[in-house]
């Protein structure tokens, strides 16, 4: 699924091919790729796109008449402008007034597009974006008070902090020397400032490669990523740490496969008893990665 770097890449590479376009058509080739919540896709028609931007994982187009447009791409999702040949899988398609279009292909059929009448971040649920100047490491403590689930698990929830997924996260928790089963509100000042640092670090470099073509993403021509060559530790169970030359570990957080280093990432794993299952190795163990979160704004 493409996460942070991916979708920025996409929507750099979007915004100069279709910004000051207008919309002449919208046609839906299945249904139920158009999100329920949102209104009508008739809202579109006739309105010229005025900007492209990332909100989280989504691709957020605003419209003159004030409009915004989400699309997620979820697993297989791809947004081509003006292809040179007709596209399978093709879900919906804009079509503009000067005989161009903007197609979304989705082999799996798990994206969406979502007409929002008011905020995006608001109307999508999602929480601070991770370059924001607001998230400062008083605003992370804050974040995490109280909270029992696992730091992976947490990074994970999109409520919280936008648009981090499971490859940015194994990467920044090794960048940051945090275990993934670290309890969240148990992190101290420095680890606290190490995450913040790290996850900044990590998806600023993956923005400068162009995101990680690990599974079917390419950028709005096609093309692959770079950051999947500089991975640490995600997927790249039993193969060296890329420090201390210890084989990197696979457990399961959350139903989500989770790399680390046991000795560059130290900290301990939590024993809290009202946690769902970690699989090790094919056996189970404790983690609290079926607390309930809570909403971001707690």
């Amino acid at each position: 699924m493409p996460e942070l770097p991916e979708v920025e890449t996409i929507v750099r590479g979007l915004l100069p091919r279709i910004r000051g376009r207008r919309i002449s058509a919208v046609a839906i080739e299945w249904p139920r790729v158009v999100d329920a919540r949102g209104a009508s896709v008739d809202a579109l028609v006739g309105h010229e796109i005025v900007d492209v931007r990332r909100a989280g994982k989504f691709v957020v187009a605003r419209l003159e008449n004030g409009a915004h447009v989400a699309v997620h791409l979820r697993m297989t999702g791809r947004l081509i402008a003006d292809p040179s040949a007709v596209l399978p899988h093709t879900r919906f398609v804009w079509r503009f007034d000067d005989g161009g279009a903007l197609v979304f292909a989705d082999v799996r059929k798990f994206g969406r597009l979502r007409v929002l009448s008011g905020d995006p971040e608001r109307e999508l649920g999602i929480g601070i974006d991770p370059f924001d100047p607001r998230l400062d490491a008083e605003l992370l403590r804050r974040m995490l008070a109280g909270r029992r689930t696992p730091i992976k698990v947490w990074l994970l929830d999109q409520r919280f902090i936008a648009g981090i997924g499971n490859i940015y996260a194994c990467e920044a928790l090794y960048v940051a020397g945090i275990r993934p089963t670290r309890r969240s509100g148990n992190l101290s000042a420095p680890e606290r400032h190490k995450l913040l640092r790290a996850l900044r670090k990590v998806l600023a470099k993956a923005i400068g490669r162009r995101g990680s073509s690990v599974d079917d993403y390419v950028d709005v021509e096609g093309n692959q990523g770079g950051f999947q060559k500089l991975l640490a530790v995600y997927g790249r169970r039993g193969l060296p740490c890329r420090r201390c030359k210890t084989p990197i570990r696979r457990i399961v957080l959350a139903q989500r496969g989770t790399f680390f280093c046991p000795v560059c990432q130290r900290s301990a794993v939590p024993t809290h008893r009202k946690v769902g299952p970690v699989r090790v190795a094919g056996r189970s163990a404790p983690t609290n990665s079926m607390v309930r979160i809570g909403s971001a704004k707690s």
